[in-house]
């Protein structure tokens, strides 16, 4: 299904042209799932493929860490949860100046962090200033700020360059999370292993590569929040495991059960099955530094090949719907003219002949062990893009190991996927087009200068229809280009016990456990 687009709002004191969809914080909304008052106690156990790799909110790249991030730290705003406004997080309120270059914030009062220090404007100019470094995966994001001003304990101005409308988007993003002024003592690499935030829970234990356990934040601000006492992430990578645990009781969540069991996990008595809307799109990434993934015929060829419905259908047991443009539908600047190559099997062998391997060649094709929907794919995709000469050979690893190396990009082809962090197109359009975007292109090694170019440019623009005639030129230069192909936009699918209630991830396929509860 295709997730229902977000209306954009106009630029004012409180809303802006941009919109995020990052649950960086809690939404503190009261019970929404029927099921009566939530009961506080409860220890909650998520079971995901694979584990955080850093605490660091500023150093987050994958969504393991930024969704645990948000569970421990906070940021100035926070989206609603349906990413039509911003709601106040640790600023109670924020207004754009006459000039319209610069925001004040009020911050809320009596806050502290989880170890009980105070939260002042110091840590919240600490954390900007530190989050802007350009060599930090998200620290572009934040390169239209000119200064963070201090101006009272409570107070906070951040001036901009430009008059730049989604300047409280930015903010609302996970590396803009609000750490202790000098990490309260402590070297940077001494905080990343021992992390404190204000948020609703706080690190107790973390053995890297298994599991890591937070417990209530007794010091949090959000007034009877979290219901929870204690929430312990573990890394199953195997989806029939995750399963298995599951119906036995030994996890309360499967953060992401497989397509193909989702139908009878939610016929199981004692279990719920949900597919969320979402921005998650999936993708055929191509490595655009290897020979022969530097032939853009190459690269149309494979895109003509693929048949999305077969995918859909075999795959995804029909959970989503065929791509076009790499931008998920989920953000305004969506252009729904930009189709993609789709099935065309006389266009791919056209392309092919066009190509610098017009008979064809060998590549490798990287698969999640234990993921029976990616194996499925690749297997599609091994029969279809034989019929143009293409041997594709499926190499299996431990999630943990493909991600590093699809990194280090030593690899041919892979199946990836992409969420959005805000639902300003600024950060995904530089994130997955963009090699100084802070992933090498979604680890593409994409390099267009125009596409770089008309990014930079679409940023410094508050006028949205502007904004959004420059996103549509990027989406068809990149569908021109052709650096990985979109295949699916998808809902998120969770599993989970019936005695878990307001679990709601938002459109970015994130949640918050600060509402969620668990009944006895």
């Amino acid at each position: 299904m295709i997730p229902k687009k977000w209306l954009p709002a106009l630029a004012a004191s409180t809303l802006i042209a941009s919109l995020l969809l990052v649950a960086c914080s809690p939404d503190l909304s009261s019970s929404s799932d029927g099921m009566g008052t939530p009961q506080a106690g409860g220890h909650l156990v998520m079971a995901r493929e694979m584990d955080v790799t850093t605490l660091m909110p500023a150093d987050a790249t994958d969504n393991q860490s930024i969704w645990t991030s948000e569970e421990i730290f906070d940021t100035l705003v926070v989206p609603s949860v349906n990413g039509e406004g911003l709601k106040p997080s640790l600023a109670t309120d924020w207004v754009q100046s006459s000039d319209k270059l610069a925001w004040t914030f009020t911050l809320r009062p009596g806050t502290t962090f989880s170890d009980g220090t105070a939260l002042t404007s110091a840590d919240v100019k600490f954390s900007l200033d530190t989050a802007s470094d350009p060599n930090l995966p998200s620290g572009f994001l934040n390169e239209q700020i000119a200064a963070v001003e201090t101006p009272s304990p409570d107070t906070v101005v951040v001036r901009t360059k430009t008059a730049w409308s989604p300047l409280p988007s930015v903010l609302a993003l996970y590396a803009n999370s609000i750490v202790p002024a000098n990490y309260g003592g402590k070297s940077r690499e001494e905080f990343a292993k021992a992390p404190v935030g204000s948020g609703p829970f706080k690190v107790k234990s973390w053995t890297i590569g298994q599991q890591l356990e937070l417990v209530k934040n007794t010091s949090y601000w959000g007034a009877d929040r979290p219901y929870l006492d204690a929430v312990t992430f573990v890394a199953v990578g195997d989806a029939n495991t995750r399963a298995t645990q599951l119906q036995g009781g030994q996890i309360t969540v499967n953060e992401t059960p497989a397509a193909s069991s989702f139908a009878a996990l939610s016929s199981t008595p004692g279990l719920k099955a949900s597919a969320f809307d979402s921005s998650y799109t999936s993708f055929l990434s191509l490595n655009n530094t290897r020979a022969p993934f530097t032939d853009v015929h190459v690269r149309r060829a494979i895109a003509h090949a693929i048949d999305r419905e077969a995918i859909l259908k075999a795959a995804y047991f029909g959970q989503g719907t065929a791509a076009g443009s790499f931008l998920s539908p989920a953000y305004w600047a969506y252009d729904a003219n930009v189709k993609g190559r789709q099935f065309n099997l006389e266009e791919a062998k056209k392309e092919m002949k066009l190509s610098s391997t017009p008979q064809g060649f060998s590549a490798d094709i990287l698969v999640a062990s234990g993921n029976a929907t990616q194996l499925t794919t690749a297997q599609i995709l091994q029969g279809e893009l034989s019929d143009i000469g293409i041997t594709l050979t499926i190499n299996q690893m431990e999630p943990g190991a493909l991600r590093a190396t699809r990194k280090s990009m030593d690899y041919d082809m892979a199946i990836s996927y992409a969420t959005t962090d805000i639902t300003d197109p600024d950060e995904l359009v530089r994130f997955i087009a963009v090699q100084s975007g802070g992933s090498n292109a979604l680890y593409t090694g994409y390099d267009s200068q125009e596409v770089a170019d008309l990014a930079t440019k679409a940023a410094s623009l508050s006028d949205q229809a502007e904004r959004a005639k420059i996103y549509s030129t990027i989406q068809q230069k990149v569908n021109d280009d052709q650096p990985l192909i979109p295949l699916l936009y998808q809902p998120m699918l969770y599993s989970y016990s019936d005695r878990v209630h307001d679990f709601q991830p938002s459109m970015t396929g994130n949640y918050n456990l600060v509402n969620t509860w668990l009944s006895k």
